[in-house]
């Protein structure tokens, strides 16, 4: 008679603890690395959106040649005489499911994420313009004071975490008043514990 030869009970418990210690060591990461990568899409798709509107903003009348809204790279004085209306004219010429002209919040149209002092008037969350899109993204005024120059996104509405620097970005209309102005992550940034500011996670996606 032949004797077979099998793992002992110890033996097999000591294999499934190093397999669950290397999971444990290894998933979050993975998890945290997908995660960055859905918010640097999400963020690129979110700056793309407000870059198309801006562009056909160029061929109203009222904007021409460029809108006056913007925050000067060359260090001059920032422009908002047009961004109130550029606002409003964004959410008509993006796709949009529901446009809320004040009490955001309570209107659906953003979550209600943590109060910080990073943009001036941003606790006046009430008295905001937002929209939300047909493709799920939220837009919102972040600055009371620069309107549509400094723009809030939530790249994908009101689903979670709604958080600063995990699927909450802040973006500014950047350029002057002789050249195209696009959106760049920026103005009044803002990132909760574990999170990267759009700035922080375009940087290393470029790396």
């Amino acid at each position: 008679m032949t004797k077979q030869n099998a793992f002992t009970l110890a033996e097999v418990l000591i294999t499934l603890t190093i397999i669950g210690v290397i999971a444990a060591l290894t998933i979050p990461p993975l998890m945290f690395t997908t995660d960055e990568k859905q918010a640097i899409v999400g963020l690129k798709k979110a700056m793309t959106t407000l870059d198309q509107a801006v562009d056909l903003a160029r061929t109203e009348p009222k904007f021409q040649p460029n809108p006056r809204c913007y925050i000067d790279n060359e260090g001059g004085t920032d422009v908002t005489t047009d961004c109130e209306e550029l606002f409003k004219y964004m959410k008509n010429v993006i796709q949009v499911q529901k446009y809320c002209d004040g009490n955001p919040v309570d209107g659906g149209c953003m979550a209600e994420y943590a109060k910080v002092d990073s943009c001036e008037g941003w606790a006046d969350v009430e008295k905001k313009k937002a929209f939300i899109t047909t493709g799920g993204m939220s837009f919102f005024e972040y600055s009371k004071a620069q309107g549509a120059s400094i723009v809030g996104v939530d790249t994908n509405g009101p689903k979670g975490p709604n958080k600063w620097g995990f699927d909450v970005f802040s973006l500014e209309l950047t350029g002057n008043k002789s050249t195209m102005q696009t959106y760049q992550p920026g103005g009044c940034e803002f990132a909760e514990n574990g999170g990267k500011t759009g700035s922080e996670l375009l940087q290393e996606s470029d790396e």
